[in-house]
C-alpha cells in the first residue's frame, strides 16, 4: 500500500515537474517570438527607411524628406535652415511621399496616399500654412511630381497589367489646375524615377519597357564598368508631347559605376546624381555634381554603405541626405568655393521624433 501511494505521489510530482517545464518553454518561446516580432518590425522600417531615402527636396530656407513612423504610415520631416527648427507634417494614418519644391521656394509637391489600397493623390502645398489642394489623384501609385511652371506638373503615373492586374508600368503625366491629366507617352516603363524640367527638356530615370515595339530606350547593362540609367527627351508644352528622336536614346553621365537619381540646376546648366561604385570591398552610392555636357565638377563620396538621396540644387549649392542608424544627416556642397559640409541632423529615433512639433496638413474636401 506504501509503495503504492509512493509511486503515485512519484507520478504526479513527475507530470507537475513537466507541466511547469512546458510552461516555463512556452513562456521563453513567447519572449523570444515577441523580441523576433520587434526585431522584424524595427528592421522593415529601417528598409522602409533606406527605400525612401531617395525622396529629398530643399530651398533656400528650408529642407524637406519623408520620414517613416510605422511599417504604413510616413510623415514629413521639416527642418528651417535659418532657425533650425524642425517639425513632422503628417496627414492621419496617410502616408506622405516624394515632396518637391516649387522654383520660387513658396510651395511644396507632395504626394499622399493610402499603402493598403494604393490610391494616391498629388496636392500642392503652401509652405507657411501647409494649407493643401488636390491637383489630381488616382487609384495607382502617382509618383516623383515636378513643376513645369505654376499650377502645371509632371508626374510618374501608373497602370496595371498582366492577368493578375497587379503590375504597374509608368508613363509620364501632366496636369494643371483647370483640366484632367494628360497622358504624354505610352511608353509602359518598368520604372520611371527623379524627374526633372528645365526649358523644353525632361531630365529622368527610366529601366525597361513592357512594350514590345520599345526601340527608343536603351536595353540596362547592370554589370558593365560604366552603365547609367540617366536619359533626357524633348518634349512640346504647348502641343503636350513628346519630340521624339530617330535614333535610340543615348543613358548620360557614363563613368565608372552605376549612375541614377539625377537633379537639374533651374537653368539647366548642371546636374547632379549619385553614382554607385565598390569601395573598400562596400557598394555605396556617392554623389557627383556636373556640368549639363558631363563635366565632372566634384565628386563626393558617400559615409555610408547606403550613400546619398537623390540631391537638390538650392542656387550654386546641392544638398543631400545620409542615413544612418539613428539619424538623417544633410551635406551641402558649395560650388562657389568647393566646400563640403554639414548642415543639418535629424534624429529618427522613437523619443526624437515624439518630441518634435507635429502639424496637420489642411485639405478642403
Amino acid at each position: 500500500m506504501v509503495r503504492r501511494i509512493a509511486k503515485a505521489l512519484f507520478v504526479i510530482a513527475s507530470i507537475v515537474v513537466i507541466c511547469l517545464m512546458v510552461l516555463i518553454s512556452y513562456s521563453g518561446w513567447k519572449d523570444i517570438l515577441s523580441q523576433y516580432k520587434q526585431y522584424k518590425q524595427a528592421a522593415d522600417i529601417q528598409h522602409t527607411r533606406e527605400r525612401m531615402l531617395d525622396q529629398f527636396t530643399a530651398s533656400a530656407e528650408w529642407i524637406i524628406f519623408p520620414v517613416v513612423l510605422d511599417e504604413n504610415l510616413a510623415a514629413l520631416a521639416v527642418i528651417n535652415r535659418i532657425t533650425e527648427e524642425r517639425m513632422l507634417v503628417s496627414s492621419g494614418r496617410r502616408f506622405l511621399a516624394f515632396p518637391q519644391f516649387s522654383a520660387d521656394g513658396k510651395r511644396v509637391l507632395v504626394i499622399r496616399g493610402n499603402q493598403s489600397t494604393g490610391h494616391s493623390q498629388l496636392l500642392s502645398c503652401t509652405i507657411d500654412d501647409w494649407g493643401c489642394r488636390v491637383l489630381t489623384e488616382a487609384a495607382t501609385p502617382i509618383r516623383w511630381p515636378v513643376e513645369v511652371r505654376k499650377d502645371v506638373v509632371l508626374y510618374a503615373g501608373s497602370t496595371a497589367y498582366g492577368d493578375d492586374g497587379k503590375r504597374l508600368h509608368y508613363d509620364f503625366y501632366l496636369v494643371d489646375s483647370s483640366s484632367q491629366p494628360v497622358r504624354l507617352s505610352e511608353f509602359h516603363l518598368y520604372s520611371l524615377h527623379a524627374l526633372n524640367v528645365f526649358d523644353d527638356k525632361i531630365m529622368f530615370c527610366a529601366y525597361g519597357s513592357v512594350s514590345p515595339t520599345n526601340v527608343l530606350f536603351p536595353h540596362p547593362a547592370p554589370l558593365a564598368d560604366a552603365s547609367s540609367e540617366i536619359l533626357m527627351l524633348q518634349v512640346d508644352w504647348k502641343e503636350k508631347r513628346f519630340i521624339i528622336p530617330s535614333h535610340r536614346l543615348q543613358a548620360l553621365y557614363m563613368i565608372d559605376g552605376y549612375s541614377t537619381r539625377p537633379a537639374t540646376s533651374a537653368n539647366g546648366a548642371a546636374v547632379a546624381f549619385v553614382n554607385g561604385r565598390m569601395a573598400a570591398g562596400r557598394y555605396q552610392y556617392n554623389l557627383v555634381v556636373a556640368k549639363l555636357d558631363g563635366t565632372i565638377q566634384k565628386y563626393v563620396d558617400a559615409t555610408t554603405a547606403r550613400g546619398f538621396s537623390r540631391p537638390a540644387f538650392v542656387g550654386s549649392a546641392v544638398l543631400a541626405n545620409e542615413l544612418f542608424e539613428s539619424r538623417y544627416e544633410t551635406t551641402l556642397v558649395d560650388l562657389a568655393d568647393n566646400s563640403v559640409r554639414q548642415v543639418a541632423i535629424f534624429e529618427h529615433t522613437p523619443g526624437a521624433l515624439q518630441s518634435l512639433k507635429r502639424l496637420e496638413i489642411s485639405v478642403p474636401e
